[in-house]
């Protein structure tokens, strides 16, 4: 564990009381969803402005002590899980939209702001942001970043890539780097950007994000379809694709949907099981485009 000299160091880095090292704190921030390590973190440090993330990645440096970021923590790989002694850089109070460019349609984002959170704005400004999954609700933007979230409008919209329009990095060193600057048509050289997207905060951590917004889909419809066997799904879905711009597709099995079932507030789709299911997600624009999916 690190010597707590060295923490109390920590804490004039950032505002009191942002430095946390009580064990109910240690055990939820050093863990993520997988649950099969046991968290052993020395601190949780809660950063409020990317210089305040550059000190306290240079104090790492100066005493050679290991950082994991820390967003959601919804992840199911690990990344977030402090287990030997690391402290814990929590983005919780990096949490707000800094700005919001009409014409480019994009907002400019702190890490800690959570999905669901973005996706309201966009909605507030009569946009969309289609990065959609089950902890869109708790998990944040950086997070989504570093572990290059899809969920399930990936048939249609692509992962969260697709939307970074730029970002602002905080490297191993403590350097603050400034990726693409939010540009669309960009022929300049590397594009840097991309591989920090999807590296779980090994090169650095993103301290803020500029987000591309898309417009909003009209009358999304969804249709849930049971097939006899595993076989059928991808059919399935190439008869759809052949007359429909799918926004979602999923497949679920018998044994996924029981477990829905099984929480007693859900019914069933249909009378009879069937032992595998497809859901379909589509903008039904026109009555005609709905009779299509119908007939299809």
């Amino acid at each position: 564990m690190t010597d707590p000299a060295l923490i109390d160091e920590l804490k004039t880095l950032v505002e009191p009381g942002k430095v946390l090292t009580d064990a109910d704190s240690l055990n939820a921030y050093g863990k993520d969803w997988t649950k099969h390590f046991a968290p052993a973190p020395s601190a949780i440090v809660f950063p409020k402005s990317i210089e305040q993330v550059q000190a306290i990645v240079r104090w790492a440096n100066a005493h050679k002590i290991a950082l994991v970021p820390s967003g959601g923590r919804t992840g199911l790989s690990a990344a977030a899980v402090a287990a030997n002694g690391e402290v814990v850089v929590s983005f919780d109070y990096m949490n707000q939209i800094l700005e919001f460019n009409e014409m480019d349609r994009t907002a400019v984002c702190q890490p800690g702001v959570v999905t669901a959170q973005l996706q309201q704005f966009a909605e507030d400004k009569g946009l969309y942001y289609p990065v959609d999954f089950a902890s869109a609700g708790s998990s944040q933007i950086g997070g989504n970043i570093g572990t290059n979230a899809g969920g399930i409008k990936v048939i249609r919209y692509g992962m969260t890539r697709n939307w970074v329009a730029g970002m602002k990095v905080v490297t191993g060193k403590g350097d603050l780097l400034e990726l693409n600057k939010d540009l669309i048509k960009n022929a300049t050289g590397y594009d840097l950007r991309q591989l920090f997207i999807g590296a779980e905060g090994t090169l650095g951590f993103v301290v803020e994000a500029t987000m591309r917004l898309e417009r909003q889909p009209t009358n999304l419809t969804a249709l849930v379809l049971g097939t006899p066997d595993f076989d059928s799904i991808m059919p399935v879905l190439h008869a759809f694709q052949d007359k429909l711009d799918l926004t979602a597709f999923e497949f679920f099995s018998d044994k996924a949907l029981a477990k829905v079932l099984g929480r007693g507030d859900v019914p069933a789709p249909f009378e009879t099981d069937c032992p595998f299911y497809a859901l379909l997600e589509f903008e039904a624009t026109t009555e005609e485009r709905a009779e299509q999916a119908l007939a299809t």
